[in-house]
């Protein structure tokens, strides 16, 4: 998959954009929301800054959760570059990307 550098258990998915942009309609923006804040409820373990944005782990048994959540993100905000590793994601970006991942990914 173009932009994908995968090793045994990290897979690295690039930005492809610089643009901070979000391309879900309102109602899907409301429903992945929705899915986040339920993950962030029942199995979020570590939200942390890290340099360029945020690293967020939940548990093992909500790793494939966080997968499908990332796949629709890198599907809408190209200007994120994620790093799955099972149940831990770290999201950056360049420049305000970073403010914008923090404000993004807050916990309600």
């Amino acid at each position: 998959m173009a932009g994908e550098a995968v090793s045994e258990t990290v897979k690295t998915f690039r930005a492809t954009s610089r643009t901070i942009v979000c391309t879900l309609s309102r109602d899907e923006l409301r429903d992945t929301r929705s899915a986040w804040q339920k993950l962030f409820k029942t199995a979020l373990l570590v939200r942390e800054k890290i340099p360029g944005g945020l690293r967020l782990v939940v548990n093992d048994g909500s790793g494939e959760a966080l997968r499908q959540l990332i796949e629709i993100e890198r599907d809408c905000c190209r200007w994120i570059t994620f790093e799955l590793d099972g149940p831990v994601v770290s999201m950056t970006a360049q420049g305000v990307g970073a403010f914008a991942i923090r404000k993004m990914w807050a916990l309600d």
